[in-house]
């Protein structure tokens, strides 16, 4: 399995999205020739230990990868552990042998903090997964 990390810039993302609707970003990225195989996208957020919610990229030559909202706590080893048992979760309910697991991360990571004290209260990290089974 080949495991392909990309970047959106929410900042910009976030500038040219239209006001009126809900922040939704998505990376949307074309399907290469080489990337042969059934394209699926987590289509909702998930919580650690939960059964994710895949969905079928459509059968153009695009795919849209949704990034989701996780609010993590301020202690790193706490917030990479949170990922990493996300990312366990994906994977521990793949329908079929994957080829490509791609991993989208929004940047910058925003900080939390308390309105009142002023203290970091946690992180707000924007990732999105796709898949491609054979």
């Amino acid at each position: 399995m080949k495991l392909i990390v990309e970047q959106l810039e929410l900042t910009l993302t976030r500038e040219r999205w239209p006001k009126e609707q809900p922040f939704e970003p998505a990376l949307v990225k074309p399907k290469s020739k080489l990337e042969k195989g059934n394209w699926l996208v987590l289509a909702a957020p998930l919580e650690p230990g939960g059964v994710p919610e895949w969905a079928r990229a459509g059968g153009d030559d695009y795919v849209r990868i949704p990034l989701f909202p996780y609010d993590l706590n301020p202690s790193a080893d706490l917030a990479l552990a949170f990922m990493l048992q996300l990312g366990l979760s994906c994977a521990g309910h793949l329908p079929g042998q994957v080829t490509d697991f791609f991993v989208v991360t929004g940047t910058p990571v925003e900080l939390l903090y308390d309105p009142d004290t002023n203290i970091n209260t946690g992180l707000k990290y924007w990732v999105g997964f796709a898949v491609i089974v054979a």
